[in-house]
């Protein structure tokens, strides 16, 4: 095999300084986008388990206040269905007197939590506080409550 020296470049690039502000704007739109979907993720899973406690009755009376939320090993986070409510009652979703498709609504609620991720972590891990491990995997409690209340913007 003959070894030539190459006459040209292999293919144009921009002058580094252009590369180097479009990758910082690039990762501060990724930054904003992972905050935004976090604080969305974090408000439709309150506003699931009210959906679950209520049979979606938005004006009906409920009590969570925390959400027992499991690290997955890719990082993201999915319900268990074991919550707290107002006054420290240790309940589940699945159980819970007078609602009705618990189990359901726990799958349900499962299609939005794995947006709660390493990605989105900076606006989630605030919200929590660890708990004891679930099958050897990190477990948090999410705080409802603050979730419920964060802007959507």
């Amino acid at each position: 095999m003959t070894a030539t020296t190459p006459r040209t470049p292999a293919y144009p690039l921009p002058e580094g300084g252009v590369i180097a502000a479009a990758a910082s704007e690039a990762l501060a739109a990724d930054r904003k986008a992972a905050d935004r979907l976090g604080r969305v993720m974090a408000v439709v899973t309150a506003a699931a388990v009210r959906d679950i406690l209520t049979s979606n009755d938005h004006s009906a009376p409920f009590d969570a206040a925390h959400l027992e939320l499991v690290e997955s090993a890719d990082g993201s986070l999915y319900a268990t269905g074991r919550y707290w409510t107002t006054s420290g009652e240790e309940r589940l979703l699945s159980s819970t007197t007078g609602v009705e498709n618990g189990a359901s609504g726990v799958y349900d609620l499962n299609e939005w939590t794995p947006y709660l991720n390493d990605h989105t972590r900076d606006l989630w891990f605030p919200l929590c506080t660890e708990s004891d491990d679930r099958h050897d995997r990190p477990a948090y409690r999410l705080d409802l409550l603050k979730a419920a209340v964060l802007p959507l913007d």
